[in-house]
Order: C-alpha cells, then sequence, then structure tokens
C-alpha cells in the first residue's frame, strides 16, 4: 500500500536514513524496529512530510507523497499518533475527542463516537476528566482514539506503548490487533520488540537509517543473528 524507495531523509542538513527501500502491505499490521537512532520515527516523519526528504520517493498506492503538505497526504486517509504531544492536556477527553471528530460530516460523528467508546470503554468512563491527568495507558488509548476517529485507512503509530506498565501495555497491543480486524493498514514503531512480533504480520528491522532485515514476524523471531544483532534479545 506503501512504497518507500530510495529514500533518504532526515533534518536540516543532517541525513538519518540513507537510500532506503521498503514497503508496506494492505491491511497488515507491520512492525519498524531497530536501536535507537536507527531512523524509525524518522521513516514515520517522511511518510507523513514533517521532515526533511533529500532524495527517494514515498508513494501511496500510485500517488506520490514527496512534496505533499501534511494536511493533504493526511486527507489521503492516514493518521499519525506520535509518541509525544499528541493529546491536549487541558481539554477534557470528550473535548479531544470531538477534535478529532471534526473532519466527519454532522450526521456521522455522533456515530463514530459511540463506536468508539465502545471500542475504548475506559475514554467513556473519563470523559468529563481534563486529559492531562490520565494515566499512562489512558493517555495512549485517547491519542489512539483521536487518531482512530479521523476513519483511517492507514494508521502510523510512534512507540504506542513506550513507558507502560507490561500489562497495560498488553491492553494497547490487544486494541491495535482490534484496528487491524477493522481493516486498517497499521505501521507501528515499537521499543518492544517481542511483544509487536506477537502480533504483527511483517517487520522491518532499522540500523543506522538503513533496512537491516525485513521478513514476516515468524521469521524475524526464529532468526538469532536477527535477534541478537538487531533487537537485542535473548
Amino acid at each position: 500500500m506503501i512504497q518507500v524507495h530510495n529514500l533518504t531523509a532526515g533534518y536540516g542538513k543532517l541525513e538519518i536514513l540513507q537510500d532506503l527501500s521498503l514497503s508496506f502491505g494492505a491491511r497488515q499490521l507491520s512492525a519498524v524496529l531497530g536501536p535507537n537512532g536507527s531512523g524509525k520515527s524518522t521513516l514515520m516523519k517522511a511518510i507523513m512530510g514533517i521532515n526533511r526528504i533529500f532524495a527517494g520517493s514515498i508513494q501511496l498506492e500510485d500517488r506520490e507523497l514527496v512534496g505533499m503538505p501534511t494536511e493533504a497526504i493526511s486527507s489521503l486517509g492516514l493518521a499519525y499518533v506520535p509518541q509525544r504531544e499528541n493529546i491536549f492536556d487541558e481539554l477534557t477527553v470528550l473535548d479531544n475527542l470531538q477534535l478529532g471528530s471534526r473532519s466527519l460530516p454532522g450526521d456521522e460523528r455522533a456515530s463514530a463516537l459511540d463506536e468508539l467508546l465502545e471500542l475504548f470503554p475506559i475514554l467513556g468512563r473519563r470523559q468529563t476528566q481534563r486529559a492531562g491527568l490520565l494515566s499512562g495507558g489512558e493517555h495512549q488509548m485517547l491519542a489512539i482514539a483521536i487518531g482512530w476517529l479521523s476513519q483511517p485507512r492507514i494508521m502510523l503509530l510512534d512507540e504506542p506503548s513506550a513507558g507502560l506498565a507490561p500489562v497495560v501495555a498488553l491492553e494497547v497491543f490487544s486494541v491495535l490487533k482490534e484496528l487491524g480486524q477493522q481493516g486498517i493498514t497499521l505501521i507501528v514503531v515499537e521499543q518492544n520488540a517481542r511483544r509487536i512480533l506477537q502480533y504483527c504480520d511483517h517487520a522491518y528491522v532499522l540500523r543506522e537509517g538503513r533496512l537491516a532485515f525485513e521478513s514476516t514476524a515468524a521469521e524475524c523471531l526464529a532468526d538469532e543473528e536477527t535477534i541478537k544483532g538487531y533487537l537485542g534479545l535473548r
């Protein structure tokens, strides 16, 4: 669904991604893994038109994304949930959700919010609470919910389980699985490699801005060199 060809991208004059080529399949949960500084978040921002592209191409189906402003990319059905600054702390949970649904027609907005509260029941119980007072897990649920409310075809999530207790992280991964079952294409940057490999269809391992390894999740877990050399597991 998304094709990245010979992409070099970064910030200012600094090139982080180096001649990177990979593709993300439709209706799959794809994990982007690798050590800190390998370019995972840079790839997500490049797809969304947030950082500098030095060379290469990013295509959504047959549509070139390089050179498009972020709002135009978003309008094609992409939703990005960054690791930080992904909700409005001073607003209530409901206010955040209403902002997230602002692009929907009025007759669809109420039904979308009702469906969302079935998917994220904890947010229904916290509707009137100031978002900045949510727990870490609730915060992430709200950020994901805001992205979902744009009714995207593709969701990009950067470290959705970062800083969460293991049991809370499991709840987040369970929600991602549910989103995948709805047919949404998911691209997830995640430090908890072992856990996300239990949920994803395909895995990409970056190292120093380049693609070091790609395979199905099962093949990735079975590859000792990748596990030890790139993911730091076992």
